[in-house]
């Protein structure tokens, strides 16, 4: 998905919003059930916000478009955040996910 936000790729981003809506559902269902929803769960859920909203700010310019790229920045860092959380569940490291906020940076 870095590749993809680097790129202003809408086209591909858009297909990462359709492949995580699954997964995102299904949290959300989980949490409208009362069930515990995880920080993989939610990873899923930051990453999607992630692609949505830089797939709408190359559709837009000026003040709009800021306001969905400091969005979306805030969505990478609740990304990072909870894919620590999810790797600790996990036990096991992934790597850094700081990617998508450098990403963010050439928009």
């Amino acid at each position: 998905m870095s590749a993809a936000v680097t790129a202003k790729d809408g086209k591909t981003l858009r297909k990462s919003v359709a492949s995580l809506g699954k997964l995102i559902e299904a949290a959300l269902n989980k949490r409208d059930r009362g069930e515990a929803v995880s920080s993989c769960d939610m990873a899923a859920h930051s990453l999607g916000f992630v692609a949505a909203s830089v797939v709408e700010a190359l559709a837009h310019s000026g003040e709009a478009r800021k306001l969905l790229v400091d969005d979306a920045r805030a969505a990478a860092a609740d990304f990072a955040k909870d894919m620590q959380g999810c790797e600790t569940l996990n036990r096991q490291k992934n790597g850094s996910h700081s990617g998508l906020e450098k990403a963010l940076r050439a928009l």
